[in-house]
């Protein structure tokens, strides 16, 4: 199954590229192989998918399948949350929160999650809720 989603991503196929990448990324299929994920994410983020931009971030962030790039990995989740990218918005509201990849930021975690929130993530609400808690 992976070979027939390889060689469609090869061929410039997006959703294979991104099909492939997180299958590799979570071993269904065959063993975890986060390098080969990490660039069939860098394939799709390049060819315009919003979704693949997010989970590059992820990598990035703990460096999985290429070198932790904190920063890079906030730029990617911002790039696909400027997009409308519910799960990025909500990713970097976290980044903001603790300080990840960029200056901590209560006011800037709260901005992210509310845009997360209204992309219909519902962890964003739990995580808005824990933010004013801890400001009080």
């Amino acid at each position: 199954m992976l070979d027939d989603l390889r060689v469609r991503a090869g061929s410039g196929d997006v959703e294979a590229c991104l099909h492939l990448a997180k299958k590799l990324i979570r071993g269904r299929g065959e063993g975890r192989n986060f390098e080969e994920a990490v660039e069939w994410f860098d394939t799709a983020a390049r060819a315009g998918s919003v979704d693949a931009l997010y989970w590059l971030g992820k990598c990035y962030l703990k460096g999985l399948g290429c070198p932790r790039d904190v920063s890079g990995g906030t730029s990617c989740l911002e790039r696909a949350a400027l997009q409308g990218h519910a799960a990025a918005a909500l990713k970097l509201g976290e980044c903001f929160e603790k300080g990840t990849g960029a200056p901590a930021s209560a006011e800037l975690a709260a901005y992210w999650y509310r845009k997360a929130a209204a992309r219909g993530e519902s962890r964003a609400y739990d995580k808005m809720l824990n933010l004013a808690r801890q400001r009080r």
